[in-house]
C-alpha cells in the first residue's frame, strides 16, 4: 500500500503535466536567462559564530493540518527577514500543504535573502521553473528519487547556478546522497511516509554525514527549542530547517529570536 509520499508524488506528476501545458519549457528557459543571479547559499550556511536558521513558510501539513490561520506568506517572510533567519524555504506544493508558484512570488518581492524552492521535485521542468521564480536552491528528497536521477536533477541546478538540498532519512539515503557529489545534505528527521519525527535520525546520521569532507548539513524536522539546536550544533550541524515551530508559535519573532538566542537575533 502506498504511503503519503508515494501519494503526493504523483498528484504532482499530474500537476506538473498541467503546469506544463500552460507554461511550456521553452518559455520557462527564456525567463531563467533574464532572471537575477542566485545568491550563494553555501557561504551563508557556513558562516562562523551564529546560528544558521532556515524559516520555512509552511501554511498546512498532511500530518498537523492548517498550521496558521489567516497567515500572510510575505508578512512572516519580512518578520523571518528582519530576524534573523539565513535564508527562508516556502513550500509550493498545493495539495496537501497549500503552498504555490504564486506564494513564492509574493515571498521573492517581499524580502532580498536566499529562498529554497520546497516541493517534491522529480523533473527537469520543475529545476527550471525553481530558477524561474528566482530560488536560490530547491529540494530534492533522496527517500523518493534514484541516485541517478538525482545527480540528473542536482546538475542541472549547478548549471543554472542553483545549489541542491539533498534531503536524507536514512542510511541508505545518504549513499544515494554522496553519490550525487551535492554540497548540502539534509537530514530529516521526519519520516515522509508516516509523519513520524524522532530526533535520533539526526543523531545517528550526523557523525556519519560528516565523514565526507566539505559538506554543509542541515538539520531538518523536530526542533523546537535552542537545547536541541545547541546539541545538535555540538556534533557538527551547520543549519536548522525550522517550520512548524515559527509557524505555530503566538509570536514568530520573539521564538526565532529564542532559536537563534536572544544576543545573537539582537546583533
Amino acid at each position: 500500500m502506498s504511503n503519503i509520499l508515494d501519494k503526493i508524488f504523483t498528484a504532482r506528476k499530474k500537476d506538473v503535466a498541467s503546469d506544463q501545458r500552460k507554461v511550456p519549457l521553452e518559455e520557462l528557459k527564456n525567463k531563467v536567462s533574464s532572471v537575477q543571479p542566485a545568491r550563494d547559499v553555501g557561504s551563508i550556511l557556513r558562516k562562523e559564530g551564529t546560528t544558521r536558521i532556515i524559516s520555512e513558510i509552511k501554511l498546512r501539513t498532511p500530518f498537523k493540518g492548517v498550521l496558521r490561520e489567516g497567515a500572510e506568506p510575505q508578512d512572516i517572510a519580512r518578520i523571518y527577514a528582519e530576524g534573523g533567519a539565513s535564508t527562508i524555504s516556502v513550500l509550493t506544493e498545493t495539495r496537501h500543504f497549500g503552498g504555490s508558484v504564486d506564494i513564492f512570488s509574493r515571498v521573492r518581492e517581499a524580502v532580498d535573502i536566499p529562498l529554497l524552492r520546497k516541493d517534491f521535485i522529480f523533473s527537469e521542468y520543475q529545476v527550471y521553473e525553481a530558477r524561474a521564480m528566482e530560488a536560490d536552491w530547491f529540494l530534492l528528497i533522496a527517500t523518493w528519487l534514484d541516485k541517478n536521477q538525482m545527480c540528473d536533477l542536482a546538475d542541472l541546478g549547478k548549471e543554472l547556478g542553483m545549489q541542491a538540498l539533498i534531503e536524507t532519512h536514512n542510511e541508505v539515503d545518504l549513499e544515494k546522497a554522496f553519490h550525487t557529489n551535492a554540497q548540502i545534505l539534509g537530514i530529516n528527521n521526519r519520516d515522509l511516509g508516516s509523519g513520524k519525527t524522532d530526533l535520533d535520525i539526526s543523531r545517528r546520521l550526523i557523525p556519519m554525514a560528516l565523514q565526507e569532507e566539505g559538506k554543509i548539513l542541515v538539520c531538518e524536522s523536530g526542533i523546537h527549542g535552542r537545547k536541541e539546536i545547541e546539541e545538535f550544533e555540538a556534533m557538527g550541524a551547520h543549519a536548522f530547517l525550522i517550520g512548524e515551530s515559527l509557524m505555530k508559535a503566538p509570536d514568530i519573532s520573539a521564538k526565532l529570536r529564542e532559536l537563534l538566542n536572544d544576543n545573537e537575533a539582537s546583533r
